[in-house]
Protein backbone atom coordinates (compact mmCIF):
# COMPACT_ATOMS: atom_id res chain seq x y z
CA UNK A 1 0.00 0.00 0.00
CA UNK A 2 2.60 2.36 1.04
CA UNK A 3 4.78 1.47 -2.64
CA UNK A 4 1.14 2.43 -4.35
CA UNK A 5 0.97 5.46 -2.90
CA UNK A 6 4.67 6.65 -3.19
CA UNK A 7 4.22 5.97 -6.80
CA UNK A 8 1.37 7.77 -6.91
CA UNK A 9 3.09 10.60 -6.28
CA UNK A 10 5.88 10.28 -7.66
CA UNK A 11 4.08 10.42 -11.07
CA UNK A 12 2.28 13.64 -9.60
CA UNK A 13 5.30 15.21 -8.86
CA UNK A 14 6.80 14.38 -12.44
CA UNK A 15 3.38 15.11 -14.46
CA UNK A 16 2.52 18.12 -13.29
CA UNK A 17 5.63 20.63 -13.81
CA UNK A 18 5.59 18.90 -17.53
CA UNK A 19 1.92 20.00 -17.97
CA UNK A 20 2.25 23.11 -16.55
CA UNK A 21 5.63 23.68 -18.87
CA UNK A 22 3.76 22.95 -21.88
CA UNK A 23 0.80 25.13 -20.71
CA UNK A 24 2.74 28.33 -20.69
CA UNK A 25 4.65 27.45 -23.88
CA UNK A 26 1.41 27.69 -25.73
CA UNK A 27 -0.78 30.22 -24.38
CA UNK A 28 3.42 32.40 -24.53
CA UNK A 29 4.03 30.62 -28.30
CA UNK A 30 1.28 29.18 -29.63
CA UNK A 31 -2.00 31.64 -28.89
CA UNK A 32 0.38 34.79 -29.12
CA UNK A 33 0.98 33.86 -32.70
CA UNK A 34 -2.86 34.03 -33.44
CA UNK A 35 -4.11 36.99 -31.29
CA UNK A 36 -1.83 39.56 -32.27
CA UNK A 37 -1.89 42.32 -29.22
CA UNK A 38 -0.87 45.53 -30.29
CA UNK A 39 0.41 48.27 -27.70
CA UNK A 40 1.17 51.80 -27.65
CA UNK A 41 -1.25 54.19 -29.73
CA UNK A 42 -4.02 52.56 -31.76
CA UNK A 43 -6.14 54.57 -34.71
CA UNK A 44 -9.39 52.20 -34.05
CA UNK A 45 -11.08 51.94 -30.94
CA UNK A 46 -13.93 50.24 -29.62
CA UNK A 47 -15.69 52.82 -28.12
CA UNK A 48 -19.11 50.77 -26.97
CA UNK A 49 -20.49 47.38 -27.67
CA UNK A 50 -24.23 46.49 -26.79
CA UNK A 51 -25.24 43.06 -27.33
CA UNK A 52 -29.33 42.30 -28.78
CA UNK A 53 -29.58 38.52 -28.67
CA UNK A 54 -27.09 35.89 -28.40
CA UNK A 55 -26.05 36.03 -31.92
CA UNK A 56 -26.45 40.31 -32.79
CA UNK A 57 -24.50 42.90 -31.66
CA UNK A 58 -24.16 47.06 -32.03
CA UNK A 59 -20.10 47.95 -31.93
CA UNK A 60 -19.34 52.14 -32.17
CA UNK A 61 -15.86 51.90 -33.11
CA UNK A 62 -13.84 55.26 -33.46
CA UNK A 63 -11.40 55.51 -36.74
CA UNK A 64 -9.99 58.81 -37.71
CA UNK A 65 -11.70 61.01 -36.07
CA UNK A 66 -14.93 59.41 -37.37
CA UNK A 67 -17.45 56.81 -35.28
CA UNK A 68 -18.69 53.95 -37.20
CA UNK A 69 -21.82 51.92 -35.88
CA UNK A 70 -21.59 48.62 -36.79
CA UNK A 71 -24.08 45.18 -36.58
CA UNK A 72 -22.77 42.34 -36.18
CA UNK A 73 -24.95 39.21 -36.99
CA UNK A 74 -23.92 35.39 -37.13
CA UNK A 75 -20.86 35.41 -39.94
CA UNK A 76 -21.72 38.92 -41.03
CA UNK A 77 -20.43 42.73 -40.07
CA UNK A 78 -22.34 45.88 -41.54
CA UNK A 79 -21.64 49.32 -41.36
CA UNK A 80 -25.35 50.66 -39.96
CA UNK A 81 -23.97 54.43 -40.23
CA UNK A 82 -20.85 56.74 -40.02
CA UNK A 83 -21.02 60.05 -37.80
CA UNK A 84 -18.74 62.56 -38.11
CA UNK A 85 -18.92 63.10 -34.14
CA UNK A 86 -21.08 61.64 -31.19
CA UNK A 87 -23.00 63.83 -29.32
CA UNK A 88 -22.91 63.94 -25.41
CA UNK A 89 -25.69 61.28 -24.01
CA UNK A 90 -28.36 63.72 -22.45
CA UNK A 91 -29.61 62.98 -18.38
CA UNK A 92 -32.11 61.11 -18.00
CA UNK A 93 -34.85 62.74 -16.07
CA UNK A 94 -37.18 60.79 -14.61
CA UNK A 95 -40.64 62.85 -14.71
CA UNK A 96 -42.92 63.61 -11.51
CA UNK A 97 -41.82 60.40 -9.30
CA UNK A 98 -41.19 61.50 -5.65
CA UNK A 99 -37.89 60.65 -4.34
CA UNK A 100 -38.61 59.19 -0.80
CA UNK A 101 -34.68 58.52 0.01
CA UNK A 102 -32.64 60.52 2.48
CA UNK A 103 -30.32 62.48 0.19
CA UNK A 104 -28.38 63.41 3.14
CA UNK A 105 -26.92 61.96 6.58
CA UNK A 106 -28.38 64.45 8.46
CA UNK A 107 -31.98 64.17 6.65
CA UNK A 108 -31.58 60.25 7.65
CA UNK A 109 -30.65 61.28 11.00
CA UNK A 110 -33.37 63.31 11.56
CA UNK A 111 -36.01 60.48 10.06
CA UNK A 112 -34.39 58.31 12.58
CA UNK A 113 -35.42 60.74 15.42
CA UNK A 114 -37.79 60.03 17.48
CA UNK A 115 -40.97 62.32 17.16
CA UNK A 116 -40.99 62.68 20.95
CA UNK A 117 -37.71 64.00 20.74
CA UNK A 118 -38.78 68.38 19.60
CA UNK A 119 -37.53 66.83 16.19
CA UNK A 120 -40.48 66.22 13.30
CA UNK A 121 -38.75 63.22 12.38
CA UNK A 122 -42.19 61.66 11.08
CA UNK A 123 -42.00 59.80 7.16
CA UNK A 124 -45.26 61.44 6.53
CA UNK A 125 -43.95 65.02 7.23
CA UNK A 126 -41.07 64.79 5.06
CA UNK A 127 -43.76 63.25 2.19
CA UNK A 128 -45.92 66.01 3.02
CA UNK A 129 -42.94 68.39 2.37
CA UNK A 130 -41.80 67.15 -0.97
CA UNK A 131 -45.45 66.58 -2.30
CA UNK A 132 -46.35 69.74 -1.22
CA UNK A 133 -45.75 71.30 -4.77
CA UNK A 134 -46.91 68.81 -6.63
CA UNK A 135 -50.17 68.62 -4.99
CA UNK A 136 -50.69 72.63 -5.02
CA UNK A 137 -50.17 72.02 -9.16
CA UNK A 138 -52.46 69.48 -9.17
CA UNK A 139 -55.71 70.77 -6.83
CA UNK A 140 -55.08 74.08 -9.41
CA UNK A 141 -55.78 72.03 -12.38
CA UNK A 142 -58.84 70.76 -10.88
CA UNK A 143 -60.09 73.69 -9.89
CA UNK A 144 -59.43 75.58 -13.33
CA UNK A 145 -61.07 72.65 -15.32
CA UNK A 146 -64.04 72.67 -12.38
CA UNK A 147 -64.64 76.29 -13.08
CA UNK A 148 -64.14 75.80 -17.19
CA UNK A 149 -66.96 73.14 -16.95
CA UNK A 150 -69.26 75.29 -14.75
CA UNK A 151 -68.64 77.72 -17.38
CA UNK A 152 -69.32 75.89 -20.61
CA UNK A 153 -72.86 75.26 -18.89
CA UNK A 154 -72.04 70.95 -18.42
Amino acid sequence: MNGDLIGAVVRLLVALPLILGIAYLVLKYGLARRYVVTTGNRRMKLVEQLPLGPKTSLSLVSLGGKYYLLAHQDNSVSLVKELDELKEPEETIVGDIVELTPRTIEEFDRLQKPVGAGVTGDLFDVFKEKCRPRLNKFKNFLLAKLAARKSSGE
